[in-house]
């Protein structure tokens, strides 16, 4: 089932739930990509909604111009202003808060979904993110970022587990070296051998997060043949490959179960993909 919600404070949310909802349930929160709006992911947010997660998917501020209540797909003009946006140290904060935001937020969420009223385990909450959304992710899950002279955290302490598909790595928007060791909960980073920078970087750049992870639990999924665009569903006139999207709900299903309803099953088989484990 899904529902299109506006939450206090003007927050814009799309909710994947399950039709048949027996008992509170996990909840997953997913923050989208540059230029991308709560009405992405549709392909994850399904397939985690039918093994019975609540998913909340919410819209970010740049991705509201002008005073828009939400624009689906942005213009040229638009996308460059939140690409300029970003790179201003003082925007950073904006995402993970956005998150904390949407998370205050569950407590209320039955008011405005009465299908989910009684129905929301908020001791099992889970956050991921793809791209910009990534980072977001990351930040929540610990990873400091350096502004300035000093390091800043922004933390999401309620969050048990943690995806980044196609995370950033070093030099991307105060993230370092030394952001990475703060970061102690379960994650999951997924990321693909054609899945390079916008600025040119390599694919084993979205690696620098998990080679300087040391805490339990932490994983990383590199999907052969897979791309930037690949963990949004693929391009308007070029969609993903079907057999990777298999593997990136698989993967991506077997973390939330393990961490969020202690499910312990084996990994799932990913052909020709790498996996590895800290």
């Amino acid at each position: 089932m899904i529902a299109d919600r506006t939450l206090p404070g003007h927050l814009p949310v799309r909710v994947h739930y399950p039709a048949n909802l027996d008992g509170p349930a996990p909840v997953i929160v997913f923050s989208h990509g540059l230029g991308g709006s709560r009405l992405g992911y549709g392909f994850l947010a399904q397939a985690w909604a039918e093994r019975g997660y609540v998913v909340v998917l919410p819209s970010h501020r740049e991705n509201v111009p002008k005073g828009v209540a939400e624009v689906e797909k942005p213009s040229v003009a638009e996308l460059r202003a939140m690409k300029q946006a970003i790179e201003d140290p003082r925007n950073w904060p904006k995402r993970p808060l956005d998150i904390r935001r949407t998370v205050d937020a569950l407590e209320t969420l039955p008011e405005h979904v009465r299908a989910l009223a009684g129905k929301l385990d908020l001791g099992r909450v889970g956050i991921g993110g793809h791209s910009y959304g990534a980072y977001t992710a990351l930040l929540c899950a610990g990873a400091r970022i350096r502004v300035g002279d000093g390091w800043e955290s922004y933390a999401e302490p309620r969050a048990k587990a943690f995806l980044a598909l196609s995370p950033p790595g070093n030099g991307s928007r105060g993230l370092l070296g030394q952001s990475w060791a703060s970061i102690h909960a379960p994650l999951l980073c997924m990321t693909g051998t054609q899945d390079r920078g916008v600025l040119g970087e390599p694919a084993l750049w979205r690696e620098d997060a998990f080679r300087s992870l040391s805490g339990p639990s932490q994983g990383l999924v590199v999907v052969e043949g897979a791309d930037h665009a690949t963990f949004s569903g693929g391009r308007p006139r070029s969609p993903a490959d079907p057999s990777h999207l298999r593997q990136i709900e698989a993967a991506t299903s077997w973390f939330w179960d393990k961490h969020l309803r202690g499910v312990d099953a084996p990994f799932p088989v990913l052909p020709g993909a790498r996996v590895e484990w800290k």
